[in-house]
């Protein structure tokens, strides 16, 4: 083969390669799912409080990638697929999560102690924890800016798979609430490598608004 043929076809790969890149990185900044917004309380002592109902789904079952574990939240009694929420600020966010997936375990024991929570601790099926075993979480849910992580242990392989289809499916049921603090947009995420199919099982899911991540949009009141 030529020099000037093996050029063409290196010059092609390498153009190829940006194209799609291109395409990937602009499909993924077009993305822009509906924002959730949870709607604000005020209790007995005047606090102001909110609630979010969430799941974590093995398998979303649906839309571009149906095989990827996914975050859904409800909203008007259906479960819609946004990881963009938004609630008061200075308020309290009681939470309230429907685990479906399977336990992963932890590569850094640090993420099973829970933090940043109203009280440094949740409640797993009604029971008070504040540090789990490492191999029973299949997510965390984390707030860095908000000094938030919460292990969020998964159902036992013998029960998969659990689908909010199906409410008598095997669950695991978390609760716990948090302070959110001054109007600002937080990230928040997944910090189990849980993208199964990508290297170290951090890409895919884990890097995609809409699965394993999103943001929480603290917002003043009105």
């Amino acid at each position: 083969m030529s020099s000037a043929r093996k050029l063409t076809i290196v010059g092609g790969a390498a153009l190829f390669s940006v194209i799609a890149l291109g395409l990937y990185v602009f499909v993924w900044l077009a993305y822009n799912p509906e924002t959730i917004k949870a709607a604000p309380q005020v209790n007995s002592s005047g606090q102001v409080t909110t609630n979010l109902e969430l799941a974590t789904v093995g398998a979303i079952d649906f839309g571009t990638h149906p095989s990827w574990v996914a975050y859904l939240v409800r909203h008007d009694g259906k479960w819609v697929s946004s990881t963009v929420w938004q609630v008061p600020a200075h308020s309290v966010v009681h939470v309230t999560l429907l685990e479906y997936d399977t336990q992963t375990g932890l590569r850094n024991p640090f993420m099973g102690m829970v933090r940043g929570t109203v009280g440094g601790v949740e409640y797993v099926n009604g029971q008070a924890v504040r540090f789990m075993n490492p191999n029973l979480p299949a997510h965390t849910f984390s707030i860095p800016e908000l000094g938030l992580s919460v292990p969020l242990q998964g159902i036992s392989q013998s029960t998969y798979p659990g689908s909010i289809a199906n409410p008598h499916n095997t669950h695991v049921t978390i609760t716990f609430s948090f302070h959110t603090g001054g109007p600002q947009t937080v990230h928040w995420q997944c910090f189990v490598p849980c993208a199964a199919g990508y290297l170290f099982g951090q890409g895919g899911p884990m890097q995609t608004v809409g699965y394993m991540d999103g943001y929480l949009k603290i917002v003043a009141a009105k």
